[in-house]
């Protein structure tokens, strides 16, 4: 097989795989054996060794009879390390953003891969590598689907599986594949680490200073709020810049609230991700790491000077100093702050519309009323700053549907369009937003950052064809993540059954705004 698809196996059939380790929590733990005895094939991607044990979802694994070692035409053994490329162990001179997670299976490759999207998006040459687990094709197909000019893992180091290696093998394996992705002119590397935090090998090299030394920033999957804690306060103690959370958190809101009033960190969605949300902030990291180490680091330089587009900074903004559980508390998502005020706005243009078409105010008796509200149905809006969820009034007779759905969305086009649909009651929408930051519950200084950054906002969108605002002072803000969604699962699952399981469909996998971004067969 050249093509890497899974084939069926049949009994009597000789194949050719690995002799490795393998340790899954939710699949197989093997070792390999001492001699030529029946052993198991414990890993899709080809992998031979003795179960010693395996998750009670899965069935016993294939039973496999060795016949030999394969050698070369002079008769000596063949060994995955013989294959690897070619290329210097020194220190290599290209940052890194690291995908970790609590497990496998927790997202780390879709968020990975959502991370490379994002610098694709930036126009950079990105390498795709993961340095640790156990050889299988998915994890490498999906990151070069996302656009990745580079995608590697262990098995280009010359290692089957890296269960069991050596710490020192696995930090001379990574400086190689770095070393090789930059010398094919890669700017930047999105690098995943298989399992959790507590697996062997992984629980030393997120200490280890030759993976730390090219590190600016680490994006952390999690299955829920509690891991999410557990992780974030274990790569903090470590010395990790934790960007962001991600992962299988993201599907559960409660679960993204509870983590981020634990971490103070924002979840990530695959999609805002793909957007390139972090870019703000791994802008940031770099120019920082780019001071201490000087010149030699070209490709830093060039990461820490990067612009990034309004739609992503804006998108990002965040009242001054505020909290997710601050924010949330006064009534605003934490989020976004551009997104608060496009919703606020968005809604209060509703109301009126609905007002109109009833004939009469919300509330009110009138005998020439037209029309009656009937409850409310959920809807989302795809905007240039994530995906807003709306409650459209309902109406008995007459079909409502707002007039700013579907507009043509450009950078700060998202609030254009409700300034297009009603320039008035968009002033009035901010006036309300910032009613309910009483100084009462914010000091009268932080009242003044947020109007700022509000003016700020509007000014930048006025760039873009919006009707002038009032002029106002540059203010400083913080560029942080959304809340989340869903994440791939990760290690040798099969691709298109992961993409079902997460995604809950048959077939295509689109993002909220219905682009079609996958399809399995």
């Amino acid at each position: 097989m050249f093509d890497g698809r899974r084939a069926h196996l049949f009994p009597g059939d000789e194949i050719i795989v690995c002799f490795g380790n393998r340790y899954a929590p939710d699949q197989y733990e093997a070792q390999i054996g001492t001699d030529l005895l029946p052993c198991d094939l414990v890993a899709a991607g080809g992998l031979a060794a003795i179960e010693l044990s395996r998750h009670q979802r899965m069935k016993p694994p294939t039973r496999i009879t060795p016949l030999g070692i394969l050698g070369d035409a002079e008769g000596n053994r063949l060994n995955v390390m013989q294959f690897g490329v070619q290329a210097p162990e020194f220190a290599p001179t290209i940052p890194a953003i690291l995908s970790l997670g609590t497990s496998m299976n927790a997202g780390k490759t879709l968020t990975a891969t959502s991370l490379v999207r994002g610098f694709k998006r930036m126009g950079y040459k990105v390498a795709a590598l993961k340095i640790t687990g156990t050889g299988a094709g998915g994890d490498m197909w999906i990151v070069r689907d996302a656009g990745a000019d580079i995608s590697l893992d262990f098995t280009d180091a010359g290692h089957a599986s890296t269960y069991l290696v050596s710490i020192p093998e696995i930090e001379a394996a990574t400086n190689r594949l770095m070393n090789h992705a930059a010398a094919q002119g890669c700017e930047v590397a999105v690098i995943e680490i298989a399992d959790g935090l507590q697996q062997l090998e992984t629980a030393q090299l997120i200490r280890s200073p030759s993976i730390m030394d090219f590190t600016i920033g680490t994006v952390f999957a999690a299955y829920d709020a509690m891991g999410a804690k557990y992780g974030f306060d274990i790569l903090t103690e470590a010395g990790h810049d934790v960007l962001a959370l991600s992962g299988r958190l993201g599907r559960s809101p409660l679960g993204v609230r509870e983590a981020e009033a634990a971490t103070g960190l924002r979840v990530f969605s695959p999609w805002e991700l793909q957007d390139g949300a972090l870019m703000g902030a791994i802008r940031d990291r770099a120019a920082k790491a780019s001071a201490i180490k000087g010149d030699r680091w070209p490709t830093l330089k060039a990461l820490a000077q990067s612009v990034v587009p309004d739609s992503i900074l804006l998108g990002n903004m965040v009242p001054v100093g505020m909290s997710a559980t601050e924010s949330r508390r006064i009534g605003l998502s934490g989020t976004s702050l551009a997104r608060d005020i496009l919703a606020c706005a968005a809604h209060h243009q509703m109301d009126i519309d609905a007002d109109r078409i009833c004939g009469v105010g919300y509330g009110q008796r009138d005998k020439k009323r037209r029309d009656w509200r009937n409850g409310v149905r959920p809807r989302q809006w795809v905007t240039d700053f994530g995906v807003i969820e709306l409650r459209v009034p309902r109406l008995k007779n007459a079909g409502y549907e707002p007039p700013f759905l579907g507009m043509a969305s450009a950078p700060a086009g998202a609030v254009k369009a409700v300034i297009d649909a009603c320039p008035a009651e968009f002033e009035t929408a901010i006036a309300r937003l910032l009613s309910s930051l009483a100084p009462g519950r914010r000091g009268q200084e932080d009242l003044s950052d947020l109007a700022l950054n509000i003016r700020d906002l509007l000014n930048a969108a006025r760039l873009h064809g919006v009707p002038a605002h009032d002029a106002a002072p540059a203010p400083s803000w913080s560029r942080t993540p959304w809340s989340g969604d869903e994440a791939l699962a990760d290690e040798d699952e099969a691709l298109d059954d992961a993409l079902e399981f997460e995604f809950g469909l048959n077939g295509a996998v689109a993002d909220p705004a219905g682009r079609r971004i996958a399809a399995a067969e």
